[in-house]
């Protein structure tokens, strides 16, 4: 979405960040850091401390009682129960000098101080409505009485009568946040922020709750209001800076405010105001109007620190806290008649009576209880600590250490919560595994090691009765193995509620700063400054481990990091190490299910992936299986607000087809889950064509520009790897004994055991035929009974497989199932044609009849192992042809469509040429061109030991 709709000619300046030497070097943050950091240390050089008094110009109490938030409203939620004697103690206790609540569109709560007789800065936070734009923006004001607030509230539901009237009574605006908005809205254009630089000299640009990006686009874009663009904006739009107290002579004026909500921070952030002999003049005047006079003079230098997504974080954990035990019923016709859409009434509803449910538990209620205490700096008292169970004994400990760090500094504090947080995440997804492990034993019946997908389908029923489901329903079920569902849940109840209270905190301060993304991108761009780097995290579960996917994915890698690409591969296992592009983060959780594969599933730390995408400045997410990193994927791309890929490697529906009895209708809730999970990214990569036009049929119904086609690249061939002899892979062969190889997982699925049929056939007219099966899997056993003559290698490394594939005749490849098949490239690398069926992955790179066979069926398949092992002038053609096909699937050109197609920029001279390149002899090197007019060259693939063509 483009939400700057503005000519690129009018931008101050085009230059990508990353792009910037200096940025690239630091990365991302750091570089926002060093910038903002430079500017608040010129700021404290402005003014003497000793004529300035401290206040934290935006932060609010109990009386900010209608969020904006649309789920809040539908809630009946304050946006705080903070009480306003309490946040005037944190500000106190933090040296604010002069004190002001800016509640929403109320100033109730300095009205009441006032009548205490307690000095304060008359303020508020007015919500006020851009006509043109649809669009809601806040707007703090000071210095009104409240005759003027009902007149401001009045005038609020159009910014510029609101604007106008601040003007002609002197009353002082400063515009908050002004990259955040609450709703996303496409009507949001470049001529807003010109409007506003002509209608506001006061802007926000340290705001403690926001992130760091938003603060340093908003303080680039006001320091570069120069009085000729502001009248030219003025003009532009028929616009009086006049009208609304504004010289364009002077320079827009920096604020800071903590915009706390809790306590928590509140007087951490704020701004120093400059008086000219502070401590004479407070002798006949009250501190507030010196405040007043300082922010309309424009008098103000911000302090504190911008957190990232942290502070906001803690803030939500308390807020949601204090939800759980606050919370009261909204009504069922209030959520019904509310305005909102229906999927929002509808989650109101969940969540309201998942909140009212869980106060009847009082220990659950308790907990919350201890987490708002802590976070205020008060322990849990030793009579919770001596009820609760010891399966929970560690949340206390990290109770105890959150309440200490309130009491030490601010960084200190949310370092401390920030850990605790992560690690009581993991702690209790442990304890989620352990039950979760200890009810499957107790279930007779039940291996997970047995687990199909015709169990998963035809078994696994929840019932559609929720007392049911949750309670039982006093009958035995014929759920997935008589597993009592209610009964694993009640278990689970609290260390799932806390764990997803924790992620549910972690995921909503972040997406609360991102929601706009998109706009954050454009203004970087209109501003010339700090936009994004444009980079991808690529997550996968399988990396270095013993299967074709993992290989495919392992060659990505190592293109990467040759060329320095903008991608990191992430992975969870135990064992691998981390490298250069590769982040590792060890399983919370590891389980085998040998159906499908040796392939061990490994359930990751979702925080911890967490943090890495967001310190590694990532902007856009891909991953490669359906396994739990799909979920993770989907989480960062709802959390981050970030385009999100999906590289699909494996066909699910034939490989439900070849390994279960599941009828149609059942096939098809395995579609249906799988489209709903491919609709949720921006873009679907495959490796054929045929899945290309399935994504996009009746079936799927993918957006046909959606789908992308990519292709994996050949491995260059290690020169260092020779040829063996045949006698040494099979026994009693020579030179000259005919041998097929096939390289697969040894799975029903991949074929296999058409093989017997077609050897047996082809035995007929070549008695000395022989096969070599390289792999393993769970029909290995089974493939040996019905092929007793064929030579089981078992798993090959890269360099044992090399040699097989040079010292070899014709690579067999009976699989109907893959997408791809990287093992046809990697025959071709080594010179050696395949023998496939006419289907998906291997009709796309095979060409029939010149570096290979595709064949429709069995006997088809005998025909052509005899038609290649009867002519040797054939052999010799395909030999050479198939390195001309391999050399086709270079990396670059594979790789720079691959980041293209996912909005990543290349490095200077990657290569850009077609995906497939020509095949004429204008395309090949000197030593092919040599090969193919001399066969029986030392190039040529006849003398193998001697092969050492460049591919």
């Amino acid at each position: 979405m483009n939400v700057l709709h503005a000519d690129k000619s009018s931008y101050l300046g085009l230059t990508q960040s990353f792009s910037d030497p200096q940025m690239s070097e630091k990365g991302f943050r750091q570089s926002l850091q060093d910038e903002f950091g430079q500017f608040i240390s010129e700021q404290e050089k402005r003014f003497p401390l000793t004529d300035c008094l401290k206040i934290d110009l935006h932060c609010h109490d109990h009386n900010s009682d209608i969020p904006d938030e649309l789920w809040g409203r539908i809630l009946r939620l304050p946006e705080t129960w903070l009480k306003t004697k309490k946040l005037v103690k944190h500000l106190q206790a933090n040296d604010c000098d002069v004190i002001t609540v800016t509640n929403h569109n109320n100033a109730r709560s300095c009205w009441a101080l006032q009548e205490k007789n307690i000095d304060v800065l008359v303020a508020a936070e007015f919500t006020c409505y851009f006509p043109e734009y649809e669009l809601y923006i806040h707007i703090l004001t000071y210095g009104f009485d409240q005759e003027q607030e009902k007149v401001l509230n009045q005038k609020r539901q159009n910014v510029y009568e609101f604007v106008q009237y601040a003007a002609q009574q002197d009353i002082a605006l400063i515009v908050p946040h002004p990259l955040y908005f609450y709703t996303k809205n496409d009507k949001i254009d470049v001529s807003l922020f010109e409007k506003m630089a002509v209608m506001f000299a006061r802007f926000e640009v340290l705001n403690g709750q926001r992130d760091l990006w938003q603060s340093v686009l908003t303080l680039n874009w006001a320091q570069g209001l120069t009085p000729e663009k502001i009248n030219e904006y003025a003009k532009k739009h028929n616009l009086n800076p006049a009208d609304f107290n504004v010289d364009p002579s002077q320079q827009k004026i920096m604020t800071g405010g903590s915009d706390d909500h809790t306590g928590l921070f509140a007087g951490l952030c704020g701004s120093y105001l400059y008086i000219p002999d502070l401590e004479q003049r407070l002798k006949t005047q009250k501190p507030s109007e010196l405040a007043l006079e300082a922010i309309k003079k424009g008098n103000i230098r911000p302090f504190g620190t911008v957190g990232e997504n942290e502070k906001l974080s803690i803030t939500l954990l308390d807020y949601f806290a204090q939800v759980a035990t606050k919370i009261k019923d909204p009504g069922l016709l209030r959520i019904l008649l509310h305005r909102g859409g229906t999927w929002d009434k509808i989650g109101c509803f969940v969540l309201s009576n998942a909140l009212l449910e869980m106060q009847k538990n009082k220990k659950t209620m308790k907990f919350f209880e201890c987490v708002h205490d802590a976070l205020q700096g008060k322990k849990p008292n030793l009579l919770v600590k001596w009820k609760i169970s010891k399966d929970y004994r560690f949340c206390i400990e990290y109770l105890e250490r959150i309440a200490e760090s309130r009491n030490q500094s601010n960084e200190v504090f949310v370092e401390t919560v920030t850990e605790s947080i992560n690690e009581l995440f993991t702690f209790l997804n442990q304890l989620i595994k352990k039950r979760v492990s200890h009810a499957l034993e107790k279930n007779n019946g039940f291996i997970p090691s047995d687990l199909t997908t015709e169990e998963l389908t035809r078994k696994f029923e929840m019932p559609s009765q929720l007392t049911a489901l949750f309670f039982g329903d006093g009958k035995k079920q014929d759920n997935i193995s008589n597993i009592q569902v209610g009964q694993i849940l009640d278990n689970l109840s609290f260390p799932v509620l806390i764990s997803s209270i924790l992620a549910g905190a972690t995921l909503a301060s972040t997406r609360v700063l991102y929601q706009n993304r998109d706009l954050l991108n454009e203004f970087a761009h209109y501003v010339g400054k700090n936009a994004h780097q444009k980079r991808a995290l690529y997550l996968t579960d399988t990396l270095r481990d013993k299967n074709g996917v993992s290989n495919s994915l392992s060659g990505k890698l190592a293109e990467v990091q040759r060329s320095n690409l903008p991608v990191d591969f992430l992975i969870c296992h135990n064992d691998v190490q981390p490298e250069s592009h590769l982040h590792v983060v060890r399983p919370v959780a590891t389980f085998d299910i040998p159906k499908y594969g040796e392939q061990e599933i490994r359930i990751p730390d979702l925080m911890e992936i967490t943090r890495i995408f967001y310190k590694g400045g990532y902007d856009r997410i891909i991953c490669s299986t359906e396994g739990p990193m799909a979920v993770v994927s989907l989480f960062i791309k709802q959390m981050f607000n970030v385009p999100s890929y999906f590289f699909m490697h494996t066909d699910w529906i034939d490989f439900i087809k070849s390994t279960t009895n599941l009828n149609q209708y059942e096939r098809d809730r395995i579609r249906r889950l799988i489209r709903a999970l491919y609709e949720q990214y921006n873009g679907i990569f495959v490796l054929n064509n045929d899945h290309k036009d399935w994504l996009t049929c009746f079936e799927m119904q993918l957006n046909p520009q959606q789908v992308k086609l990519t292709a994996h690249h050949a491995q260059k061939r290690d020169h260092s790897i020779l040829p063996i002899t045949k006698s040494s892979i099979v026994k009693g062969a020579t030179e000259s004994t005919p041998i097929l190889l096939v390289a697969c997982r040894v799975s029903k699925e991949k074929g296999l055991f058409d093989l017997p049929s077609i050897l047996t056939a082809a035995k007929q007219q070549l008695p000395d035929l022989k096969i070599v099966v390289a792999g393993t899997g769970p029909a290995t056993e089974e493939l040996k009974q019905a092929l007793p003559d064929a030579t089981f290698v078992g798993w090959q490394n890269k360099t044992q497989l090399a040699q097989l594939y040079l010292s070899l005749d014709l690579f067999i490849f009976p699989s109907k199932f893959d997408t791809f098949g990287n093992v046809i490239l990697e025959s071709f690398t080594h010179g050696m044609p395949v023998l496939a069926y006419n289907c998906k992955g291997p009709k796309d790179i095979i060409e029939d009849g010149i570096n290979g066979f595709l064949v429709d069926n069995k006997e088809q398949m005998t025909n052509k192992v005899l038609e290649y092992f009867t002519n040797p002038t054939l052999q010799d053609e395909m030999k050479v042809q198939a390195l001309i096909r391999a050399k086709q699937y270079q990396a670059e050109p594979i790789m720079a469509e691959f980041l293209t197609n996912m909005g990543l920029d290349l490095p200077a001279g990657y290569n850009q040429s077609p995906l497939y390149a020509d095949t004429s002899q204008k395309g090949m090197s000197e030593s092919t061109l040599d090969l193919k007019a001399n066969p029986t060259s030392p190039l040529s693939p006849i003398n193998k030991a001697a092969t050492s063509l460049t591919v």
